[in-house]
């Protein structure tokens, strides 16, 4: 596999392939860069790894048992199932669509408190000049700078247990998706939408609204760095390319997504419609199984996501 050494974040919030996660990233680094890596690997073991524990897991999950209340793809396990398996067709597609790859990987670039270190000089500190650039293209640095890192990190704290990072991520794909080129609506709805009382939020949030600061302050730090390295500074349409990223990257970074209605909306749902992710027929049913409320009545089980 392909290794990056980096430093300032956990390895096993990285490297999860489940809940919980208590890192101080707040959710924002779990798990994707590893689903990256395995993605981008010379070899194909770790993925055929993760696509065989998520059909052992469903095998399991879904195997009748005496006295059990719920059928068993909608019990916690049978949904965690359906996901996992759904999450390995995913990585698949990113090692198929290079072009996605990277586009996920700079999509999530803003969102890391960790750095790359230097393979020659691995425990070299940071230059101040390196460190400022440092805050300056990265949210979570940034918001601490400006709010007090202390309070930014008994924010972060709940935000794991509340999905803000994954939730402010399916909502930039959702607002940028209904907005299309009307660049401060779409940046307007995403706050409106973790700002406001309404709306199917994850367990927790109330929490975080003491923060509106905080959350809107975030929101518009993620907006300038998605139109600094997408555009350069020239224009911010070419922003919207970056909805099947942003829908991808909430996936992989989302700790628990059976418990996360948002997610399964805004980026499951179009993303198993979605031709050239290639979604397994198989993988499609679990899902179909394991939410049944979140998918139509129709014959073809289509489902009411947004495209």
């Amino acid at each position: 596999m392909i290794m990056t050494k980096r430093t300032g974040h956990s390895k096993n919030c990285e490297q999860a392939e489940k809940p919980p996660c208590a890192c101080k990233c707040g959710g924002a680094e779990h798990a994707w860069q590893e689903a990256l890596s395995i993605a981008a690997a010379p070899s194909t073991d770790d993925l055929d790894r993760l696509r065989n524990e998520a059909d052992e897991a469903w095998l399991q999950a879904t195997r009748p048992r005496a006295g059990q209340r719920k059928p068993g793809p909608q019990t916690s396990d049978g949904q965690h199932a359906a996901i996992r398996s759904f999450i390995a067709d995913v990585v698949r597609w990113l090692r198929r669509d290079r072009s996605l790859h990277h586009d996920t990987r700079q999509l999530g670039e803003p969102f890391r408190i960790s750095r790359d270190t230097d393979p020659e000089h691995p425990r070299r500190r940071l230059t101040s000049g390196e460190q400022r650039e440092f805050i300056e293209k990265h949210v979570i640095p940034q918001v601490c700078e400006e709010f007090d890192e202390g309070r930014i990190n008994a924010f972060q704290k709940q935000a794991s247990k509340a999905h803000f990072w994954c939730e402010l991520l399916a909502q930039i794909a959702h607002g940028l998706y209904l907005y299309k080129r009307q660049y401060d609506k779409a940046m307007g709805s995403v706050i409106a939408a973790l700002t406001g009382n309404g709306g199917q939020l994850p367990d927790s949030w109330t929490t975080l609204l003491a923060e509106k600061a905080v959350i809107e302050r975030a929101v518009e730090l993620v907006f300038e760095q998605l139109s600094r390295f997408v555009t350069g500074g020239v224009a911010v349409d070419d922003i919207f390319r970056l909805i099947w990223p942003a829908r991808v990257l909430a996936v992989l970074m989302c700790r628990e997504p059976r418990r996360h209605w948002t997610v399964r909306l805004c980026c499951v749902q179009p993303i198993v419609e979605y031709g050239p992710a290639k979604i397994r027929e198989e993988v499609k049913d679990r899902l179909r199984n394991a939410f049944p409320v979140d998918w139509s009545a129709s014959d073809s089980g289509a489902p009411r996501g947004l495209l």
